[in-house]
């Protein structure tokens, strides 16, 4: 059997329309994710049908375990998936917004790789050599320090870290369609522009000049205001005091020399 017109190496079982030679299952494999292939080829439509037929089952049983394990009328627990979705669901927004091209699809291949390095016990990346070159293994580190940062209150026990991750994959999983491929970052997109049209109008009013009827304001104020204590007038602050007696007016009271030696009357006259 000759031997992949590709890779040379393994057997070449399948005819490519695309090279009109024999390749073999991988290098077929890989030429169907660069999306060249012909949509004839018997091989495509077998692929995909068994990727539908896979995806559809681990979305019927994330769909069962979501049912079984998570229970969004209950406070508590409810509290605890925030806690862990919302600084991931931040990253995601920030993340999209960087690169148009990142998908849902992109999104659950990080959080695969996030909660099988979290069961096994693997914190930061050491090495460039365990990043996948593709932007779910860019957004894995980003993933890990944004578990690491996140403060919760009351904190969120480590034991229901991995579940919470996995509910996450699980409504990022479901909510994807093949026709729309970003439909869960879109959500999230969409529900960061609404929180923030409420931010700005929650914050215009704030603004805006406060118009005050001067008239209506004086319409309620007393006519009438209590008696003010009479105040002294000018005149009344110079009012004549009492004249003070002059040297000569002293003078003119004061008795003389001739009063002060008035001669007494003689006894022998009277007696006479």
């Amino acid at each position: 059997m000759a031997r992949c017109v590709i890779c040379e190496q393994r057997k070449g079982k399948r005819h490519c329309p695309l090279k009109n030679a024999m390749i073999c299952s991988q290098c077929c494999g890989l030429l169907q994710t660069e999306g060249n292939c012909p949509g004839d080829c018997p091989f495509l439509k077998e692929s995909k049908l068994f990727a539908s037929e896979k995806q559809e089952e681990r979305e019927n049983q994330l769909g069962e375990r979501f049912k079984r394990d998570f229970d969004a009328e209950n406070e508590e627990v409810m509290q605890t998936f925030n806690a862990v979705a919302t600084p991931l669901n931040d990253l995601f927004v920030a993340a999209a917004e960087e690169d148009e091209y990142l998908v849902d699809k992109d999104l659950v291949e990080a959080l695969d790789d996030l909660i099988k390095d979290t069961k096994e016990g693997v914190g930061q990346v050491v090495s460039p050599e365990d990043v996948k070159l593709n932007r779910a293994g860019n957004l894995v580190p980003r993933m890990k320090e944004a578990l690491e940062s996140f403060d919760a209150e009351p904190p969120v026990p480590d034991y229901l870290i991995v579940p919470c991750l996995e509910i996450l994959r699980g409504l990022v999983s479901l909510s994807t369609k093949e026709d729309e491929p970003k439909a869960y970052l879109d959500q999230l997109l969409k529900q960061k522009e609404e929180e923030g049209a409420e931010e700005e109008e929650a914050v215009a009013p704030a603004g805006e000049p406060v118009l005050v009827d001067i008239d209506a304001a004086q319409a309620e104020l007393p006519l009438e205001g209590p008696e003010e204590p009479e105040q002294p007038s000018v005149a009344d602050l110079f009012e004549e005091a009492p004249e003070t007696p002059t040297a000569g007016d002293l003078l003119e009271e004061a008795p003389t020399t001739a009063d002060l030696f008035e001669v007494a009357p003689d006894e022998s006259d009277e007696k006479e």
